[in-house]
């Protein structure tokens, strides 16, 4: 990517730095995510799991430069992700860390997978990891629709809501590099 160069940063000892000025509204770090497989997954060399998000209940690869954007509390860039890039949110000059607001990330991982949940039904079992705990009135169960309101965090997030007139709560968690039920309770 022309514009930018990486240089030492929190992301594997990594961070991205401006080359030039960027003026508010420009892209300034495009990407093209690679989808990887179980298998591919498993394969990664150590540390490349970091690089790896889950969106729609699948895994994709960040390439760098872009894996390596850092988080900061005020970011000079934002997330565009249907036309996957950050963009600046200001004026970004020259020898600048080029940082996003991660959580909008983590926030965008946990609402795609529940849209992958509620939309595509056949692929509810793949989503659930192999050691779920899932209870139905104190007894083990079997996941079921519900509607969600989400609380989210950097690898697992409390999901809760109504559903038939009873209270369900729903723990997700990052396993291998995707987000996946762990634990259901309906009350």
């Amino acid at each position: 990517m022309s514009g930018v160069r990486i240089g030492a940063g929190n992301l594997g000892g990594h961070g991205v730095y401006a080359e030039r000025d960027f003026a508010a509204g420009e892209v300034v770090v495009a990407y093209e995510l690679r989808e990887l497989t179980a298998r591919e997954y498993a394969a990664l060399p150590p540390g490349e799991e970091l690089f790896v998000h889950s969106y729609w209940g699948r895994r994709y690869l960040y390439p760098p430069p872009a894996r390596f954007v850092n988080h900061a509390g005020d970011p000079s860039c934002y997330q565009d992700f249907e036309r996957a890039c950050d963009i600046a949110r200001r004026p970004i000059a020259a020898g600048e860390a080029v940082t996003i607001d991660a959580t909008q990330e983590t926030a965008r991982e946990l609402e795609t997978f529940l849209a992958a949940w509620n939309d595509e039904p056949a692929r509810r079992p793949e989503l659930v990891d192999a050691q779920a705990a899932l209870w139905l009135d104190g007894e083990p169960g079997r996941v079921h629709d519900a509607e969600w309101i989400v609380g989210t965090g950097r690898w697992e997030a409390l999901c809760s809501a109504t559903s038939g007139g009873r209270h369900v709560t729903m723990l997700l968690k990052v396993i291998a590099g995707n987000w996946q039920l762990v634990y259901q309770h309906l009350g």
